[in-house]
């Protein structure tokens, strides 16, 4: 077989940024540890990989596995920065390996360790000071497990390394982002498993070279900060699925591998069904619950494979159309559920999930303007970090990072009770919890990766090193099929001028290789009316604070000059307030808080992009709550439009009755109208299609598979499937 090109992120960065920057060896105390993540040239196309394996979906799936969230055993430790920055050849993880010792023993005795909830963070608000330790946990494996293993982990901050039983799985750097690990070689079935992590979070501002690499104004949770599942994972595999929607339709994406002996006689099935969002299935994460029973497909295809050799790993696009179909807006978030089936002639190998939506989000230059499915849009939004709000502690948000979908769920009630349509999901990629309730609610997401007030010196280090490529492209990858997510976010209040602009521009053409259906931006500094950075970006984004950080006085005359300095630097592209606010620390500043608010957002709203003449697209709200902060001499900031207990501020007034006024997006919504998705679906080229699917089944793969394949999807359509836990 021939041997894939492959194309390590970090180098893509190098090839792009070759003109300002000479992509060598680190200098001395400069991490040599490489990204995991690379593009290969697999059949059929481009395929992302991780540590030698394709990235394969993050969301919740229908198949066996063991989730291990829970109590594990964690030991504060300080961690050899050398080791854990070094690069992963033999001879660093021997280090690594005798750095762990005896802890990777099965009856290792680890009862004198803290016990810490998974997922979870060692370094809570206020005072911890935890940059690191090693994590235990032991769990049961059943003696019927037959299947490959793949060890999911949904974040951990910052570097983690992976043992099973004693076996060396792997590392990843970064938090916020999802990572995979072959665990297969290492489970041992029909008894108890004892997995090992050693996690290491440098303090931020002690290097250069991580990300984000300074003090930064929220709470850095380190440990695992996400759930982790051991997943049972066949031989023959849908890897991951993805959509890119259209107005009337969408392209699909499908990668497949084969990790056992050469198989023939495949199909792959591709079905589109309805989505019905209820009361009853609105927090429940499992995708196949939306799907209302005895659902059949809105249009389905099938297509025969050719033969798969052990080893091939395989990229098919199909693409179908729905007429009548119903489109994803702020409000009234049409959803579909993409079911894709792996066939052999012994029934179905594989099947896998996702939700996606019809939309498209696109800047109309003439405007300038948003355009949302065709038609001109201002959002109207708050920014919210992912953090625990309650129960509150002495005034205080409880701390810790959100991991149940009902705190996501509060979350974002407080922000439709405010009428916002638009969230800034804090500076990092945001939490998939959060992401699932915004499809299924209606709030449209900017999220981003953590390049934090970076200068000309660390952009070069971290595109150099490739973990910012590397970050994007897990948020990209995990969030694509995310109707929701409408902007990427490549940078915050950064500095630089050619350097910021081509690193941008490097990130930029990274998101269009690898999705290209969202807008991307930054949030520059608000101050500087004469930044050209967003020059090569979709829109152009501000952090926007006169007469409260900076610029004169807080009245309409020099707001509103501000603000069209920034339309005649850019008169094609829509202007994004990214964030504009005041904080309250006391009750006497609530006054102040709520005047800022409404002298600068009635700026905002007469020159809104839907208006004639009118080019800002968005105003978001800094923040939602108060939230934790490492800055030095604070510990809370008081910006949010809700105090800690819950009670709205007199802001939080002002802003839900200014939003309720304006946030009217899209075609209006009957009252207690239910969203199920519907229309009627053909592939492209093969009118009829989702009428024929016995036929196509009998053409494809013969009547042998005919038989069983139809048998179990018809079960699948009659009963939804319940995955094992």
């Amino acid at each position: 077989m021939k041997l894939p090109a492959v194309w390590p992120l970090a180098l893509l960065a190098c090839g792009a940024l070759q003109a300002t920057t000479a992509c060598t060896a680190p200098p001395p105390g400069q991490a040599h540890l490489r990204p995991t993540l690379e593009v290969r040239q697999a059949d059929g196309g481009q395929v992302v990989f991780e540590q030698g394996r394709p990235v394969p979906t993050f969301s919740p799936q229908p198949r066996d596995g063991i989730d291990l969230d829970g109590l594990w055993h964690f030991q504060p430790a300080t961690l050899d920065p050398g080791l854990t920055f070094s690069g992963r050849d033999s001879g660093a993880q021997r280090g690594l390996m005798a750095a762990a010792g005896d802890r990777l023993r099965d009856d290792y005795d680890d009862s004198g360790w803290s016990v810490v909830q998974v997922p979870g963070t060692f370094s809570p608000p206020p005072t911890s000071r935890v940059t690191g330790g090693w994590f235990r946990t032991r769990f049961p494996v059943s003696a019927a497990w037959k299947s490959l293993a793949t060890l999911k982990f949904q974040s951990i901050g910052y570097v983690a390394d992976v043992w099973l039983n004693g076996h060396y799985l792997g590392y990843h750097e970064g938090a916020w982002t999802p990572f995979a690990l072959d665990a297969s070689d290492a489970l041992r079935a029909g008894a108890f498993n004892t997995l090992v992590l050693r996690v290491d979070d440098p303090p931020w501002g002690t290097r250069l070279d991580i990300v984000p690499w300074g003090l930064a104004d929220w709470w850095n949770y380190g440990g695992v900060t996400g759930s982790v599942r051991l997943e049972a994972t066949p031989a023959l595999s849908v890897v991951r699925a993805d959509v890119a929607p259209h107005l009337d339709g969408g392209d699909i994406t499908v990668v497949l591998q084969n990790r056992g002996s050469d198989q023939r006689d495949l199909a792959l099935v591709t079905e589109v069904l309805p989505a019905d969002v209820t009361e009853a299935n609105l927090l429940d994460p499992d995708v196949w619950h939306l799907v209302p029973v005895r659902a059949t497909s809105i249009v389905s295809q099938v297509t025969a494979l050719d033969p798969m050799p052990g080893g091939d790993v395989r990229r098919l696009s199909t693409s179908f159309v729905i007429r009548r179909g119903d489109l994803w807006y702020p409000g009234l978030p049409a959803l579909y559920v993409l079911r894709v089936t792996l066939l052999s002639p012994l029934g179905v190998e594989d099947q896998i999930y996702e939700t996606f939506g019809l939309r498209q989000i696109k800047v109309d230059s003439s405007g300038p303007r948003l355009l949302l499915n065709g038609g001109p849009v201002a959002f109207h939004g708050v920014a919210l970090h992912d953090e625990r709000q309650g129960p509150p502690d002495g005034g205080r948000p409880a701390g810790g990072p959100v991991t149940s979908i009902a705190d996501a769920f509060d979350f974002l009630r407080q922000a439709q009770d405010v009428n916002a349509d638009f969230i800034r999901a804090d500076h990092h990629p945001a939490n998939p919890l959060l992401l699932t309730l915004a499809d299924r609610l209606g709030l449209a997401i900017w999220e981003e990766i953590p390049l934090y007030h970076y200068t000309p010196e660390t952009f070069q280090i971290a595109l150099d090193r490739g973990i910012a490529q590397q970050m994007l492209a897990e948020m990209v990858l995990r969030d694509m099929n995310h109707p929701a997510v409408l902007f990427h976010g490549l940078a915050n209040e950064s500095s630089g001028g050619a350097d910021r602009a081509s690193a941008l521009a490097t990130l930029r053409n990274l998101d269009r290789q690898l999705d290209g259906t969202r807008l991307t931006g930054q949030a520059a500094y608000g101050y500087d009316a004469s930044d050209s950075s967003s020059d090569n970006l979709d829109v152009a984004g501000y952090t926007f604070y006169p007469g409260v950080f900076y610029g004169g006085p807080l009245d309409s005359a020099s707001i509103g000059v501000n603000l069209d300095r920034f339309h005649a630097r850019y008169p094609h592209k829509p202007i994004l307030i990214m964030e504009f606010g005041r904080w309250a620390d006391g009750p006497g500043d609530e006054a102040e808080q709520a005047r800022v608010f409404q002298v600068t957002y009635a700026e905002l709203s007469a020159r809104r992009d839907t208006l004639p003449g009118g080019f800002v697209g968005a105003a978001v709200w800094w923040d939602l709550n108060d939230y934790w902060t490492q800055r030095p001499g604070l510990q809370v900031e008081h910006f949010g439009l809700y105090r800690p207990d819950g009670s709205m501020r007199p802001a939080g007034t002002l802003a839900a009755q200014s939003f309720a006024i304006e946030s009217a997006v899209g075609p209006p919504r009957p009252p207690g109208r239910r969203i199920l998705s519907g229309g009627e679906g053909a592939v492209v080229g093969r009118p009829g299609a989702s009428r024929l699917l016995l036929g196509l089944l009998a053409y494809a793969v013969g009547l042998p598979t005919v038989l069983v394949g139809a048998l179990i999807l018809l079960l699948r359509w009659r009963w939804k499937p319940t995955p094992a836990r």
